[in-house]
């Protein structure tokens, strides 16, 4: 009998802690959405491929949301940048956890150039493995 009150309570505590982490998860989703609403952002793959993005983005550079997901962040480069030295180094930088900050050219949904105050944050797994890359954007202005 004391067996089964011992394995009784452990079930207990492991219910206790999932339902603190899964209340954590919420309060945290909670945040992001606020942020998401907002302020300009895009969360890119580690290999560059944009998986989310905020309306206060798409409304300041004139995209839809699906002409965005699944695309390389290059969409947003002029073909001979994206194809250059400083562009590899430039994600060779992020993806080993170095963040980028600065004004940056891109290009509009109309391919018009605009430029870009934004901050590239490399998020880093536990093991210090860049997992993805969130782009918060500051301003965006006309050339």
């Amino acid at each position: 009998m004391a067996f089964l009150n011992k394995r009784k309570q452990e079930l207990q505590a492991a219910l206790e802690k999932l339902e603190a982490a899964e209340n954590r998860i919420a309060e945290l989703e909670a945040d992001f959405q606020a942020i998401e609403r907002s302020v300009a952002f895009l969360m890119l793959s580690r290999d560059g491929l944009v998986e989310r993005v905020s309306d206060v983005f798409l409304d300041g550079l004139g995209y839809q949301r699906d002409q965005l997901i699944g695309q390389h962040h290059r969409v947003f480069c002029e073909e001979d940048y994206s194809r250059s030295e400083d562009y590899i180094a430039f994600w060779r930088e992020l993806v080993t956890g170095h963040v980028k900050e600065g004004r940056f050219p891109n290009l509009n949904a109309r391919g018009q150039k605009v430029w870009l105050e934004a901050r590239y944050l490399p998020v880093l797994s536990d093991k210090g493995v860049v997992k993805r890359i969130v782009v918060l954007v500051n301003s965006i202005a006309a050339q």
